[in-house]
């Protein structure tokens, strides 16, 4: 060898990933695609159905409340359900007496209370549950008897008069009640408290309403205005009713109503 010839170049590495372009391209085979066993083809199947029936129920439901909504508006309007009007028609006492006992002094009294109750409405009637009333007097903090009537029912534009027996015995009372008792009943400037309890819904001829729990207060009234029912010469005091928002109540009820109507009618 000749001290003077160089060595001879040694071949490039191919880098990682070289492909020759002379090469032809090999596509690899098409993959078979792959067949879902039939159970899971069946769940999904099911799936599918339960969303779409959910899906129906739910505008069913809204619809069916729309409908029910619109249609009770129309009978509220139409109907215009009203509360009734009470007022304390007369009160005769045939008994009233303060004697003094061993115990101190006791009251003993008897009345008739008279309550007269308007339905002021044109196209519906009302129904009343169970009513007890409570008579008591301002002067002296005294009760002066309760009792309970069986419920009833009152027709659209009807003025109804109830009457209640009302009765204590032996009931105590302090020395300063005692006298401020008699002087109020001789003097007829006894005042007089009425607390009634009652239910009261609405009815037309095919459906009544649930009765709604109310109180009616008929408060400070003076004995010489509604003794023996002649209302002192002036008009007979009013009672206040005290309810949960009457208005909202029934227009509730008559969504309720048309919903069963409808649903007993698919």
């Amino acid at each position: 060898m000749s001290a003077g010839k160089p060595p001879p170049p040694l071949p490039l590495q191919r880098p990682p990933g070289y492909r020759d372009p002379n090469t032809p391209i090999q596509h690899p085979p098409p993959q078979k695609a792959v067949k879902l066993p039939p159970s899971f083809q069946q769940a999904k199947r099911r799936r599918a159905c339960c969303r779409i029936c959910c899906c129906c129920f739910c505008i069913a439901m809204v619809i069916l409340v729309f409908v029910s909504v619109s249609a009770a508006l129309t009978f509220y309007l139409w109907f215009q359900p009203r509360l009734p009007q009470i007022h304390l028609k007369s009160i005769e006492f045939t008994k009233f007496n303060v004697s003094t006992t061993a115990d101190g002094p006791v009251l003993d009294a008897a009345a008739t209370v008279a309550v007269e109750i308007k339905n002021p409405n044109q196209n519906l009637g009302i129904v009343y549950d169970r009513t007890h009333v409570l008579l008591s007097a301002v002067n002296g903090d005294a009760s002066l008897g309760e009792q309970t009537v069986a419920g009833f029912s009152q027709s659209k534009n009807n003025v109804t008069t109830l009457k209640f027996a009302m009765r204590v015995d032996k009931e105590i009372v302090d020395g300063k009640s005692a006298e401020e008792l008699k002087k109020g009943f001789k003097s007829k400037s006894l005042l007089l408290n009425a607390e009634i309890r009652s239910g009261i819904g609405v009815k037309e001829r095919r459906w009544a309403t649930t009765p709604l729990q109310v109180e009616v207060v008929c408060d400070g009234v003076r004995f010489s205005q509604v003794e023996g029912g002649g209302g002192g010469g002036g008009s007979m005091p009013k009672c206040r009713i005290k309810v949960f928002n009457w208005y909202v109540y029934c227009f509730l009820i008559l969504v309720k109503r048309l919903i069963q109507e409808i649903l007993l009618q698919m």
